[in-house]
C-alpha cells in the first residue's frame, strides 16, 4: 500500500472522524491498533473502510486481541464500554488511539453504531474483498482471520484422525505386569492404559491430583512395554515449567531414559528471526514416538496447531494440565476446548483425588471448580486453616503485614550472603495481582513494598540492584541460560552484589548487570506465576467492575499456596469471579466433537 492510500485511509479514523470506527475507538470499545489495522487491510484489497465487512475486520482482530480465535457477530452489539474499564495495562486505550473515551457511562456497541442484522451483515461480508482474498473466512457461523481458521482445522484433524494402526506396537500385558505393581489409583492407570493405546491422550487434574506421578509412570511403562524402543519427547510452554517438569521427574531424565524436557518453541526448532516458524513440521516431523506436553493451558492456538503440523503419524501425544486455570496469553483456549470437544470420545482422563492440598484450600479449589459461588463465599467463611480472607475495597500495606515482614527477612538472609536463606525465603510468599498497572496491580504493589521497605533499608531504590530485589527473569537468556520464569534475588558476596537465580539446573550466582529481561518480584500478575507455587499466596482481588475478575484467573490464584491462602478484597468480588467464567469464542471444540 502507497503512502498516500495509507495517509488517505487512515485519515477516515482520525481523531475528528464521524464514522463507526473512530466513534467506537473514542469510546474505548475499539483500540487504536484494531481501527489502523482495519483501515490499512481495507485500502490493500479494497474494501471501504466505512463498510459492515471493514466493522466485521474491526472487531475481528479486537476479538483475537482479547483471546478468542473468532467473532460471532451476534456478541457485538452487546460489548459495552464497562467491559473496557479496567485491563491489564490499567486502563490504557492503547497505541494508536484515536482520542479519550467520550463517556464514563456504560454504553453497548448498539448504543453508539448502527449495526446491521445478522444476516445483512454476513451477506455483506459473502460478497467483500475481505473474503475473495482470504483475509477473513466465515465458517460455523463464526468470522475469523485465516490463519486462526486454518490452525483450528489442523488441530482438530490431528487430534481425531489418527489411525492407531500406525502407532508403535505396545506389549499390553507388559503394561498390565508393570501397572500391577505400581501404586497409581484407578484414574492414573486408565491414564497409563489410554496412552499404550490410543494416538491421544489429554490427562486433566488441578495441582496435587498426581499428574506429574502419571506422567513418570507413562514415561516407565512405556519404555519397558516397547522394550526401550520407543522414543519419547517432553515439552512445556514456557522454560521454567520444562524445568519443573524435569526436576519432578528427576531420574527418568537423568539416567538417559527419556531425553529432559524442553520448551515447545526448542522441542520444534525454531528458525532464525522468527516465532512460528520451525524446522520441524509437515515436511520434517518430530523424531519420537510418543510425545508428551506438559502445563498443555499455557498453550496458544498457533503454538498446537505447529505442534500437530511436526507429529508423524507414527506418535501418541499426551496432553496434560489443568482446563479450570487461565488459558493462554494469546489467543485460543486450547486444553480446555480439547477437553470439552474430545469429552465423549474416551480420549480424557480425569483425576480427582487431591494429594498435595490439605485443609480448606482443596475445598476452595473444588468449588471453584464446581462454579458455584455460594459453595465458594461458604468454604471461605468458615474456614479455619489455610484460607483466609480480608475483607476490603482499597487494600493498603497496612492491611499485610507479613509482606513486609517477607521483605525484610529476604533482605536479611541476601545481606549475610546466605543464597540458600534468600532462595527459601523467596518460595514462603508470593504476592499476586490480577492486573500489572493500577491501584490493584503488580506495578504499584512493587513500589508499596518498596517504599515501606526503604523505611527500614537505606539503599532501596525502584529499579535498582539493592540487596534483597526479589527478581523474575521476563525472557529466555540462552546465553545465560534462564528461562522466562526463573526467579532469584539480588545478594550480598565477597565479589559484590551478584543475583542468584534458581534454575532447572540448580541456584545460579549472575552479575545483576549482565540480567537485560528482569523485573521486581516483591508482586506479580497471576497469568506470570502461573504454574509456580509458594508457601502463602496473598490474593490481591480485583474490583467487581475488572474485565479481568473471571472464575479462571482467582482459581490459578488459589491453587498456587502450599500453606495459605489471602484473598484481600470484598467477597463481592469473589462471588464475582466465580460466577464469570472467561470466555473465548472458538470453533475447536465443536471441530473436535464433529
Amino acid at each position: 500500500m502507497s503512502t498516500e492510500t495509507s495517509d488517505t485511509t487512515l485519515a477516515a479514523v482520525s481523531r475528528n472522524a464521524t464514522g463507526r470506527l473512530a466513534t467506537l475507538n473514542r469510546a474505548g470499545i475499539l483500540d487504536g491498533s484494531d481501527c489502523i489495522a482495519t483501515a490499512r487491510v481495507c485500502g490493500t484489497v479494497g474494501e471501504g473502510v466505512e463498510s459492515d465487512a471493514a466493522l466485521a475486520l474491526a472487531f475481528t482482530v479486537r476479538a483475537v486481541r482479547e483471546g478468542s480465535t473468532a467473532l460471532d457477530l451476534a456478541d457485538v452489539a452487546t460489548i459495552s464500554t464497562a467491559d473496557e474499564t479496567a485491563d491489564e495495562d490499567g486502563g490504557d486505550l492503547g497505541e494508536g488511539d484515536l482520542g479519550e473515551i467520550d463517556s464514563l457511562d456504560p454504553a453497548t456497541v448498539a448504543d453508539l453504531v448502527e449495526l446491521p442484522e445478522i444476516q445483512a451483515w454476513r451477506g455483506a461480508l459473502a460478497t467483500s474483498p475481505l473474503l475473495r482474498d482470504q483475509v477473513l473466512h466465515l465458517d460455523l457461523d463464526l468470522v475469523y482471520l485465516d490463519r486462526y481458521l486454518l490452525d483450528e482445522r489442523r488441530i482438530a484433524a490431528a487430534l481425531t484422525e489418527r489411525d492407531p494402526a500406525q502407532l508403535p506396537p505396545v506389549d499390553p500385558v507388559a503394561v498390565d505386569a508393570d501397572l500391577a505393581g505400581s501404586e497409581l489409583n484407578d484414574e492414573q492407570q486408565a491414564a497409563v492404559r489410554s496412552v499404550a493405546t490410543r494416538p491421544v491422550t489429554v490427562l486433566t487434574g488441578g495441582p496435587g491430583m498426581g499428574k506429574t506421578h502419571a506422567i513418570g509412570q507413562v514415561l516407565r511403562t512405556m519404555a519397558r512395554a516397547s522394550g526401550g524402543a520407543l522414543r519419547i519427547g517432553l515439552a512445556a510452554p514456557t522454560g521454567k515449567a520444562a524445568a519443573r517438569m524435569n526436576e519432578a521427574l528427576g531420574a527418568l531424565t537423568d539416567d538417559g531414559t527419556v531425553r529432559p524436557g524442553v520448551t515447545l518453541h526448542r522441542l520444534l526448532g525454531p528458525l532464525p528471526g522468527t516465532n512460528l516458524r520451525f524446522k520441524h513440521g509437515t515436511g520434517n516431523p518430530l523424531p519420537y514416538d510418543l510425545v508428551v506436553v506438559d502445563e498443555a493451558s499455557m498453550v496458544s492456538l498457533n503454538l498446537m496447531a505447529r505442534l500437530c503440523e511436526a507429529l508423524p503419524a507414527t506418535a501418541r501425544l499426551l496432553l496434560v494440565g489443568d482446563p479450570d486455570q487461565l488459558a493462554s496469553v494469546e489467543a485460543g483456549s486450547v486444553l480446555a476446548d480439547v477437553v470439552a470437544g474430545l469429552a465423549d470420545s474416551g480420549a480424557v482422563v480425569r483425576l480427582v483425588r487431591d494429594y498435595r492440598m490439605g485443609d480448606d484450600r482443596a475445598l476452595l479449589a473444588a468449588a471453584f471448580r464446581s462454579g458455584e459461588p455460594a459453595r465458594v463465599c461458604a468454604v471461605i467463611a468458615e474456614a479455619s486453616t489455610g484460607v483466609r480472607l480480608i475483607e476490603t475495597d482499597a487494600p493498603t500495606m497496612d492491611d499485610l503485614p507479613q509482606v513486609l515482614d517477607h521483605a525484610l527477612a529476604l533482605r536479611e538472609a541476601a545481606a549475610r550472603g546466605d543464597l540458600a536463606g534468600a532462595l527459601d525465603r523467596l518460595g514462603r510468599l508470593r504476592l499476586l495481582c490480577a492486573h500489572r498497572d493500577g491501584p490493584h496491580g503488580a506495578t504499584h504493589w512493587n513500589r508499596l513494598v518498596e517504599q515501606e521497605l526503604a523505611k527500614h533499608v537505606p539503599d532501596v531504590r525502584p529499579n535498582s540492584m539493592y540487596i534483597g530485589r526479589p527478581l523474575l527473569v521476563t525472557r529466555n537468556d540462552h546465553g545465560l541460560g534462564l528461562n522466562n520464569g526463573d526467579a532469584g534475588v539480588v545478594v550480598h558476596t565477597p565479589d559484590g552484589l551478584r543475583a542468584v537465580i534458581e534454575t532447572g539446573r540448580g541456584p545460579e550466582l549472575h552479575p545483576p548487570w549482565r540480567l537485560s529481561d528482569v523485573e521486581t518480584m516483591h508482586a506479580m500478575t497471576v497469568h506470570k506465576a502461573q504454574g509456580s507455587q509458594a508457601d502463602e499466596i496473598v490474593v490481591i482481588v480485583p474490583p467487581i467492575e475488572s474485565k479481568l475478575l473471571t472464575r479462571e484467573l482467582v482459581y490459578t490464584a488459589v491453587t498456587r499456596p502450599q500453606r495459605q491462602l489471602t484473598l484481600v478484597g470484598s467477597m463481592a468480588a469473589v462471588e464475582q469471579a466465580v460466577a464469570t467464567p472467561a470466555r473465548r469464542t472458538s470453533g475447536l471444540r465443536q471441530r473436535l466433537h464433529g
